[in-house]
């Protein structure tokens, strides 16, 4: 026999051999059961008016949902153009920066180009000496 079959032949063994006490403890269990069993009757119209009062915010928090998952359909289109576009900012910047270090090269060369050729000509006036007047 199992152990759980063994305890039920003993509960109903001791039972048969001693109602009183079987009846006293059902009438005991029912005496501490009836007074939760009332509260819990008594507290079915307070749950239901918690309830009503709790549908608005409920149906607030759907409408919520509903926003929030629109927004992530939205976030969700949006996001792979988003970062394309940004791809393409970036090639463009990278082509700026290019364009810019290239100019920059070529203001350093006329730079160094006008200082030759200003050297040139301070020298060829010097070795000219100043112009006379006719």
């Amino acid at each position: 026999m199992t152990e759980s079959r063994a305890g039920d032949e003993l509960f109903l063994i001791s039972m048969l051999r001693n109602p009183v006490a079987t009846l006293d403890s059902a009438l005991r269990t029912g005496a501490a059961i009836v007074p939760a069993v009332l509260d819990a009757l008594r507290a079915v119209p307070r749950l239901a008016d918690a309830m009503e009062k709790l549908t608005p915010a409920l149906q607030a928090a759907q409408g919520s949902l509903d926003r929030i998952d629109r927004l992530v359909t939205f976030v969700g289109q949006e996001v792979p153009e988003t970062q394309l576009q940004l791809e393409e900012l970036r090639k463009q910047l990278i082509a700026a920066t290019a364009v810019n270090r290239a100019l920059n090269e070529s203001v350093r060369l006329l730079s160094r180009g006008l200082s030759a050729m200003q050297g040139a000509t301070d020298l060829f006036g010097r070795v000219l000496g100043p112009r006379k007047a006719p």
